[in-house]
């Protein structure tokens, strides 16, 4: 199993997220639709002497979103703020992603606040966050 359809698949269980498109790599046009996108990052942070490391797959998640007013803007920001809570609930329960065959995950966060990435001249932007999920490899 990939590390992107890990994260994907493990997104789909967040109920807000649950009937949602979520792509990979790229973003869709229209409002509300999101992406899952690695990002550079260094992959082995220990290495142990048994060939075993501790590891970290750098992502960001995405979405579309109608910006056409202010409660829509406070709704957006709101939605973020949420999953990065709920990551943090899930890492805390041991309720992670499974990574398939010598791969365990230790935890899922946030390590950014989510925020408009991108404002168009329509009546759209680009919202993001920057994750991280810890493994054990």
């Amino acid at each position: 199993m990939s590390m992107i359809s890990a994260v994907r698949d493990f997104l789909l269980t967040y109920p807000p997220m649950a009937d949602s498109l979520i792509h990979v790599d790229v973003l869709g046009g229209t409002p509300t639709e999101y992406a899952v996108i690695p990002v550079p990052g260094d992959r082995k942070k220990n290495q142990y002497l048994d060939g075993g490391s501790d590891r970290e797959y750098p992502f960001l998640i995405q979405s579309v979103e109608s910006t056409a007013d202010e409660l829509e803007r406070i709704e957006n920001s709101g939605f973020y703020e949420a999953l990065a809570d709920w990551l943090e609930e899930q890492t805390e329960a041991g309720n992670l992603p499974n990574l398939g065959a010598g791969k365990t995950a230790e935890s899922i966060e946030a390590v950014s606040w989510g925020f408009v990435y991108e404002q168009g001249a329509s009546a759209t932007g680009i919202y993001q966050i920057t994750c991280k999920l810890a493994y054990v490899q």
